[in-house]
């Protein structure tokens, strides 16, 4: 089991290998990822689901997703909303998993990436009272 912070940062080698600030959220059972907009489309007679990231400023990722699924999501207020939900690999530490994400507009959050538990069980140990534990590791 590796340490992490309750802030690490990340990439997602899908999304151009962007790093970006996550927050460790032990309260949230699934992942998060700041997607602009997500709709299905109809290409060569199936249906795709092309999603638009913008984790860097002013970078922006249009990809078009296979395999994804809609699922029934409560947001921090208590509401319950439908979103799509695909997998995406990530890179937390010296980890490289792949991890079911809900895609949402994040854009008036401070942090584009909440990692949920499911994501960290069984990986990973968040010690709340520290922060970028998997940098700190990675400068000695």
């Amino acid at each position: 089991m590796e340490f992490i912070g309750r802030r690490e940062i990340i990439s997602i080698p899908t999304l151009g290998n962007s790093r970006v600030e996550a927050k460790i959220d032990t309260g949230a059972y699934r992942t998060a990822v700041h997607c602009l907009s997500c709709d299905e489309i109809t290409a060569e007679d199936s249906k795709l689901l092309r999603a638009i990231f913008e984790l860097e400023e002013g970078k922006l990722f249009s990809i078009d997703f296979r395999d994804y699924r809609q699922r029934m999501v409560r947001n921090s207020f208590g509401d319950s909303e439908m979103r799509y939900c695909v997998v995406l690999s990530m890179r937390i530490g010296s980890k490289r998993i792949k991890s079911e994400v809900s895609l949402t507009n994040r854009s008036g959050m401070r942090y584009q990436v909440l990692l949920g538990r499911k994501t960290l069980k069984n990986r990973f140990v968040v010690d709340v009272s520290q922060k970028y534990l998997t940098a700190k590791k990675r400068k000695k």
